[in-house]
């Protein structure tokens, strides 16, 4: 399927200085935020020298924008307004990695009787054996790499090399593809396609439990931590999929929530929701701050 997952592996595989070169970094913090974790370096990007036009999207505060012209444009803004338009989006990244982190550490530290339940229940021994906390973590932190030229396409009608399609999973597997990223993360974006989740899911359980907990760490992180059944509220009423779709991906968020409670204890779900951002959150966090010379509690204060 694809090579040995091992977390230094790969993180050594990613040319980090090359695309501080190619972008043209020069912020000291996004510059150590990129070689402790160097799949920051697929979020990085260059957008247009000039605003583009003014737009009230996404939170109603009307700001000048700026388009992408190469890679992702979603790390290292050096524009206050640009970083300001896409806070929304990077806060849910952070945070759905905070959850990922939480769980795939969790069942990476379960004792064996635990993982034997996890079995017993239908999830693969290989996907147990396999699950890496930094690796599912890194994979969440890029997962929504073409997530900007996605609304770029949409909101303003840009479609070039750099805004392949208005379908972020496809512009996130181009970017991913371009430079070069591992298979690793190549076969987890997989987590993007509703169809193959629910193809695989036909049980009411996504038994590759890597699967399970990428997407359960999505689905209870919008803004901010949320049950369920208010995040799916809240993709109905955004329309990311039809109202069929967002069922069938709620029960499956349903059942890996039912098996984590059976496995771990009941509070295993409200521990997660009280976490605070782990400290490579934070550093992370920062550095996008930085870049653009606003201070984190400026830009994050929502």
């Amino acid at each position: 399927m694809f090579p040995s997952t091992n977390h230094e592996r790969i993180s050594r595989s990613i040319d980090v200085d090359k695309f501080i070169d190619k972008y043209k970094v020069t912020n000291i913090d996004v510059v150590e935020a990129l070689h402790e974790f160097p799949v920051l370096s697929y979020l990085l990007g260059i957008v247009t020298e000039k605003p583009q036009g003014t737009d009230a999207r996404p939170d109603g505060v009307t700001r000048p924008y700026w388009v992408t012209t190469e890679g992702s444009a979603m790390f290292g803004l050096a524009n206050p307004e640009d970083a300001m338009r896409w806070k929304g989006i990077f806060t849910h990244i952070t945070g759905a990695a905070r959850h990922v982190y939480f769980l795939a550490d969790t069942i990476a530290r379960a004792t064996p009787a635990q993982k034997q339940k996890l079995i017993d229940l239908g999830y693969t021994p290989a996907s147990l054996a396999t699950l890496d906390p930094d690796l599912l973590r890194d994979h969440k932190l890029i997962d929504h790499s073409g997530r900007r030229q996605m609304d770029e396409s949409v909101w303003h009608g840009v479609h070039d090399r750099v805004h392949p399609t208005i379908y972020s999973e496809k512009n996130t597997l181009a970017i991913l593809e371009k430079n070069g990223a591992d298979p690793y993360f190549l076969h987890h974006m997989k987590e993007e396609d509703h169809a193959y989740l629910l193809s695989r899911g036909k049980s009411g359980r996504l038994k590759d439990i890597q699967f399970s907990v990428l997407t359960y760490g999505d689905w209870t992180f919008g803004q901010k931590p949320m049950s369920l059944s208010d995040r799916f509220a809240e993709l109905l009423l955004k329309k990311r999929a039809d109202s069929d779709t967002l069922d069938g991906l709620k029960l499956l968020g349903q059942t890996f929530e039912s098996d984590l409670k059976h496995v771990f204890g009941e509070n295993i779900i409200q521990e997660m929701m009280e976490l605070k951002p782990f400290e490579w959150e934070e550093k992370i966090k920062r550095a996008y701050a930085a870049s653009a010379g606003v201070s984190v509690s400026e830009i994050f204060s929502f």
